[in-house]
């Protein structure tokens, strides 16, 4: 299997993979070299002591000579990240295919625009994640990229040890606002990055880890993402976002009841953000609706079995605390596009807390007359009121439903007799 994007019935990487990464040489998916370990850590030091890339992890230079990747103390064209040494998390040798995983199924099934990488292994046979710098410009000179933390003006004699940990999400959309012309495209690509983080529970999505790069016409934009991993897997107890969603973000009924964040704290972020209603929809539903692709590159990964078991349990639950949008609900009940939702099919609702699951139908009518992609809000009348409801549409008869406490719909046949 492809070490890169999971192709079957490779050995190494595939053709595609090396075109990516190493514009089509045929470099190998072992490193010529041991991984950093005591007897060789001083020779990796001294060979990369000008790189200069923030974060506690161990990150190395490389460089391309030829075919064979090697440690690079200028000129790094890569970035190899190791099994990290650090006690302070747990299931350190899963982080690099945990990185890697993550970064395939942004790019591969939700179209989000990843540096390129890899998972690529030292001679003694230990894994490592490898990516390529996309700040290098084709003259091998370097485009100018500058994280939020810097065009902020934060750093650690300014703001203290966690200066990459103040601020909100707002704050940076509206820097992106700022300094990126047109700048709606970078901002729906920032919102949907940060529902991603959210699904897949990277919970140390800093400042840092969002930056604006330079383009070849000399103007601003987002850049790649990158540093993208579930990194419950290693701190589990963690919070769930790095920084808040925006100031007074836990001031909605959904957060008092839940104490997470659900659609309509997105939402509400995406309008302060200035994103219309319809694509903020289109991106939830995008990123809430490939259970079965995501499912199967996790289970295809080189991660471990427990793993695999945990990934899969907090992609779960994430999936279960946002809920369901209109499109969600209309494919479970298999109403095409050319049906008027949400039409008269008799339906099974399950709650995700409390658990509990109702019958009846959705009424086409909207509630406080607002738009459903704007408050994901359904009327619904149970089997038990249905034939009283039909006789005179009494309003009494009628139960709000609220798409982001919503599990499962799935249509629903009343017992003969």
């Amino acid at each position: 299997m492809c070490p890169g994007c999971y192709k079957e019935n490779v050995d190494g990487y595939c053709t595609t993979c090396l075109k990516k990464l190493f514009d089509g040489k045929k470099v190998s998916h072992i490193l010529p070299f041991d991984a950093p370990k005591d007897e060789n850590y001083k020779d990796y030091q001294d060979k990369t002591r000008k790189l200069s890339i923030s974060g506690v992890q161990l990150k190395y230079s490389l460089k391309l000579d030829g075919k064979e990747l090697q440690l690079a103390e200028t000129g790094g064209e890569y970035i190899l990240k190791p099994i990290p040494p650090s006690v302070q998390i747990i299931n350190t040798s899963q982080a690099p295919e945990n990185e890697h995983l993550t970064m395939q199924i942004a790019s591969q099934i939700f179209d989000i625009d990843t540096a390129d990488n890899a998972l690529i292994y030292f001679k003694d046979g230990t894994p490592a994640y490898i990516t390529r710098r996309f700040d290098i410009n084709p003259e091998g000179g370097k485009f100018l990229q500058e994280d939020m933390a810097q065009i902020n003006g934060k750093t650690k004699q300014s703001h203290g040890e966690n200066f990459k940990y103040e601020g909100d999400y707002e704050e940076i959309g509206k820097l992106i606002s700022k300094f990126v012309p047109a700048s709606m495209p970078s901002l729906e690509a920032f919102f949907k990055l940060l529902v991603f983080n959210y699904v897949f529970s990277n919970g140390d999505a800093h400042l840092k880890n969002f930056s604006l790069i330079q383009s070849p016409m000399g103007d601003y934009t987002l850049s790649r993402a990158y540093d993208l991993m579930c990194t419950e897997l290693h701190t589990p107890d963690e919070r769930e976002t790095a920084i808040d969603l925006y100031e007074g973000d836990d001031d909605n009924e959904f957060y008092a009841r839940e104490r997470r964040y659900g659609q309509v704290s997105f939402r509400e972020l995406a309008k302060r953000l200035g994103i219309q209603s319809t694509r903020v929809h289109r991106i939830i539903n995008n990123l809430l609706t490939a259970r079965d692709k995501v499912e199967s590159m996790i289970n295809s990964s080189m991660l471990n079995e427990k793993s695999k078991a945990n990934y899969l349990k907090y992609y779960h639950g994430k999936l279960s605390i946002m809920g369901m949008t209109e499109i969600m609900i209309a494919n479970a009940l298999d109403i095409n596009k050319h049906d008027q939702f949400p039409s008269d099919r008799l339906a099974r609702i399950t709650f995700f807390r409390p658990r509990r699951t109702i019958t009846g139908k959705f009424i086409n009518k909207l509630v406080n007359d607002t738009p459903r992609i704007e408050n994901n809000l359904y009327y619904f009348v149970e089997s038990e009121h249905i034939e009283k409801y039909d006789l005179n549409q009494d309003e009494q008869y009628l139960t709000i439903i609220e798409g982001d406490a919503v599990i499962s719909v799935e249509p629903f046949t009343p017992a003969a007799g």
